[in-house]
């Protein structure tokens, strides 16, 4: 009889709706982004400022995005 390993499953509780989650990390994205271009030392080359200035804008945009769509289902389930 052969012994098998322990058995893990990974599972993610579902305590706050998809949507409100993406919007939180997506913050989180954009904190961590923000933390990262202003601890940079030295001095970055002309290309790289201007990739994270574009990443910056993106997810900025994205936050921006899921807080409109996180508040207009808001409006909808109150309503």
């Amino acid at each position: 009889m052969a012994v098998e390993g322990p058995q893990i499953a990974y599972g993610r509780p579902e305590d706050e709706p998809a949507l409100t989650r993406a919007l939180r990390l997506a913050r989180e994205v954009e904190e961590l982004l923000e933390e990262a271009s202003s601890s940079a030392s030295g001095a970055p080359r002309a290309n790289g400022v201007h990739s994270t200035r574009i990443v910056r804008a993106m997810a900025a945009s994205l936050v921006d995005e899921l807080d409109l769509i996180v508040r207009e289902e808001q409006k909808t389930h109150v309503a």
